[in-house]
């Protein structure tokens, strides 16, 4: 569908790629997010709801995301709280970084999403 400002180097000081499939949405994510980036990850989150109906099935593959700041989590917080509103029926997230996994969590928890996106290994 999208990718974020940012290409995925090095260099790049965070970022993101969404891509949907059948009824499946996809996303990666990377290092920290600057106030631009999650401003366009926000825009994203909102088109999204526009664009599906229904998504069954969510991947979160933030292994290499960084903890965020206000404005990174407020971009999650609202792509949470778009997909809690599409009735989604599972998902998963990889986190490798223990603060990352456990603002997600918390993120997750506060959109309603807890009990239906679990981290896996």
């Amino acid at each position: 569908m999208a990718a974020g400002p940012n290409a995925p180097t090095e260099a790049a000081a965070g970022g993101y790629r969404i891509s949907i499939a059948s009824s499946q949405l996809s996303i990666n994510a990377w290092g920290y997010w600057p106030p631009e980036v999650a401003d366009a990850f926000t825009g994203e989150a909102n088109a999204i709801s526009r664009k599906l109906m229904l998504v069954s099935t969510f991947i979160l593959d933030a292994a290499e995301l960084k903890p965020q700041g206000a404005e990174g989590q407020q971009a999650l917080r609202a792509l949470f709280r778009v997909l809690a509103a599409m009735n989604l029926a599972r998902g998963t997230f990889v986190a490798n970084n223990m603060f990352t996994k456990m603002q997600l969590e918390r993120l997750l928890r506060e959109s309603g999403l807890g009990e239906r996106v679990a981290a896996v290994d």
